[in-house]
């Protein structure tokens, strides 16, 4: 035994003295030159985001402040507490009249007020829903369907969707003003709704009137001194508030996904997306960096949030789905960035490419590469242009006594791998 690995041995050395002299004695280069990759990847397929952490906490999404005239009559008694839930139409408190006439004039005004108010909304909408976009031949054509619409509706929609803007946008910005104008009107409908049922309670009792509520949410703040406001509605919705520094905020635009972590709910995460964000900083100093303040809506919601929980967000700036990627160990930078590509005929190739996304050490290749190729990676001082590679043998699958048994051209074969130049 130990005169066959000392022969083994004795023929390792042999082999590798042969190359050496055979390399430094080759004045006329007729060896041929081969490059050693110890490791290597390849290209795949992956999803690639590039993102930007920041800070916020849970806020209510609307507060709605009640109030109490104590020119319209005597306080009498509260019908919520902090905490409770309330909806549209459920009583708050109660008052009694002082003054009848005064109050009932008081009431009608407010109805006629609220009801003219509904009237132009109305009036706006339907200004809106036939303000028409049209793209035909690359075209851009707006303008009004409806002859029997409000002039001064007309010149304020005009006013804010620019006859030189892209036709999707003007029709989102369209639909978008359409969803808010919606809300103003239900909201209006229910205030009016509760000044007429005050004053059908001032008709009917002549004296005590029960304020009810306009708005679903919960019981934030009651003020048992009866000041300004009487009670505090924040809504059951919840949204995400931060402040973005003025180089996060160049990176950031409205509409972006965003994912929102809770670490002291077991990292509990929800979905998101960049609703609203300050054109202006909230102060500005010339000894600070100005902070806009964002917020960003939930597409979902879970009960164990609440107002006031901070949270780790992640603001998606840009994303590709199925793109060709590559770890970026195997990217190389001198003048130009470049992979060792090695390709099914055994070559080496250094290959011109260009980047796009990053994420974790994963890359983009946006040019240069196509297709799952394989990329070496290491020693980089072995790699040379155009030669052949090899690669280590794998000694956990290679047995020497299999080696020199069988027919004779695996032996040829094996002695001529090992000579061939």
């Amino acid at each position: 035994m130990k005169n066959k690995n000392r022969w083994i041995g004795l023929g390792v050395f042999l082999f590798l003295a042969c190359n050496f002299f055979l390399i430094y004695f080759d004045s006329d280069h007729n060896v041929e030159q081969k490059s050693y990759v110890n490791e290597w990847s390849g290209t795949f397929s992956s999803d690639i985001e590039e993102s930007l952490s920041v800070r916020g906490v849970f806020s209510t999404e609307e507060v709605t402040p009640v109030y109490f005239d104590e020119q319209s009559g005597s306080f009498q008694e509260f019908f919520v507490d902090v905490g409770d839930q309330v909806n549209n139409g459920d009583e708050l408190y109660s008052y009694e009249v002082l003054n009848y006439q005064s109050q009932e004039a008081e009431l009608e005004r407010e109805s006629t007020k609220l009801q003219e108010e509904i009237d132009a909304i109305d009036t706006y909408l339907l200004a809106l829903e036939n303000y028409t976009i049209d793209d035909s031949q690359n075209n851009n054509t707006f303008g009004f369907n409806n002859p029997f619409s409000n002039d001064d509706s007309q010149d304020e929609v005009e006013g804010f969707i620019d006859n030189n803007q892209d036709p999707a946008e003007a029709e989102l910005i369209k639909e978008e003003a359409i969803a808010d104008k919606e809300k103003e009107r239900t909201q209006k409908e229910a205030k009016l709704a509760m000044v007429e049922d005050q004053l059908d309670q001032l008709t009917s009792t002549g004296q005590t009137i029960t304020v009810t509520s306009t708005f679903d949410g919960v019981v934030t703040d009651r003020s048992e001194d009866l000041n300004s406001p009487l009670l505090t509605l924040s809504s059951s919705e919840l949204l995400v508030e931060g402040k973005l520094r003025e180089k996060e905020r160049k990176m950031v635009e409205e509409d972006m996904k965003a994912e929102i972590t809770i670490q002291d709910l077991d990292d509990l995460e929800l979905q998101g997306s960049m609703e609203e964000i300050d054109s202006f900083p909230e102060d500005v100093n010339v000894h600070s960096s100005s902070q806009y303040p964002y917020e960003i809506t939930l597409t979902e919601n879970d009960e164990q949030i609440r107002a006031g929980y901070h949270a780790d967000v992640n603001i998606i700036t840009d994303e590709v789905s199925g793109a060709l990627a590559a770890f970026e160990k195997v990217l190389v930078t001198e003048k130009n960035l470049f992979a060792w590509k090695m390709t099914d005929q055994g070559i080496l190739e250094k290959s011109l490419i260009e980047t796009g996304l990053e994420e974790a050490g994963i890359v983009e290749i946006s040019s240069g590469l196509e297709g799952q190729v394989k990329l070496a990676s290491l020693p980089r001082d072995q790699f040379r242009d155009g030669t052949p590679f090899i690669t280590p043998i794998d000694l956990r699958n290679l047995k020497i006594d299999d080696l020199f048994q069988g027919s004779l051209p695996m032996k040829e074969t094996i002695l001529l791998g090992l000579f061939n130049r």
